[in-house]
């Protein structure tokens, strides 16, 4: 009986020391997971890839050929948990028009989840050191839009924010991919009678007035709602709760 103890407790050893070597290449493999998340987001490419993951799957569990079926089931594991934590690390982008409530919303966003919110225009402005205004008059939107897609992208590499846009970033062909692979987007739908009431500093496609508003929100409103996963009215009392837990659905 003696014995038999002693041998447990000796297998027992082996399998802690086992269990540690497999603990180790765990944290390494979600550690060069983020790696790949960060890099994908930056570079706009789609978090999941069911193919190569079903390969893995396979090729793996088929070295552990006396227990392939128990190996894939613990592979499938890892790979959902790598998973998960990729997309925790997505952004969450709030789109819309000029006073549609896109920084305020972030800023009671990013309480709610716990997240940095951080505001396109502004570190436009903070990385050109000029106003909106003045980088549209001495330097033209083409040249605004780019500026404003550098900061996207380091947004996207950042992760784990919220992001208040923009109203012209989804006009800029080069920032759909990185928004659609980088977080989860929301449309703010605010009606445009309220619309009409935006101030127009540092708003230079709207300085016309209510005319340039609604010109822009006709041209915008489809590829708004199109590019969007979420349309949510900003002036529900609902809205910060509704997007909330939309955005925690999508990253769990």
């Amino acid at each position: 009986m003696s014995k038999g103890i002693d041998l447990i407790e000796e297998l027992r050893c082996e399998l802690d020391e086992i269990d540690s070597d497999i603990a180790e290449l765990l944290q390494e493999r979600y550690d060069v997971c983020l790696q790949i998340a960060r890099e994908k987001r930056l570079n706009g490419i789609a978090l999941e890839n069911l193919g190569r993951e079903e390969e893995i799957i396979f090729n793996q569990s088929a070295k552990c050929s006396k227990y392939s079926e128990e190996a894939k089931s613990v592979f499938r594991s890892i790979i959902d948990g790598s998973k998960r934590l990729q997309r925790q690390s997505l952004n969450l982008y709030l789109v819309g028009m000029p006073n549609s409530g896109k920084t305020k919303l972030a800023g009671r966003l990013g309480l709610l989840l716990g997240r940095r919110r951080i505001d396109t225009d502004s570190l436009v402005m903070r990385s050109e050191n000029k106003t909106i205004d003045r980088i549209f008059d001495e330097s033209g939107e083409a040249y605004f839009r780019e500026i404003e897609h550098q900061v996207l992208c380091r947004a996207a590499a950042t992760g784990d924010l919220v992001v208040a846009t923009g109203g012209g970033i989804l006009t800029y062909e080069k920032n759909l991919p990185i928004l659609k692979n980088s977080g989860v987007t929301v449309f703010l739908d605010r009606d445009p009678e309220c619309l009409a009431r935006a101030r127009v500093h540092n708003r230079p496609l709207i300085r016309g007035g209510i005319d340039d508003i609604m010109r822009l929100y006709n041209e915008r409103i489809e590829q708004y709602r199109s590019e969007s996963d979420l349309t949510v009215d900003p002036d529900d009392e609902a809205a910060v709760e509704k997007i909330a837990e939309f955005f925690n659905g999508k990253i769990s």
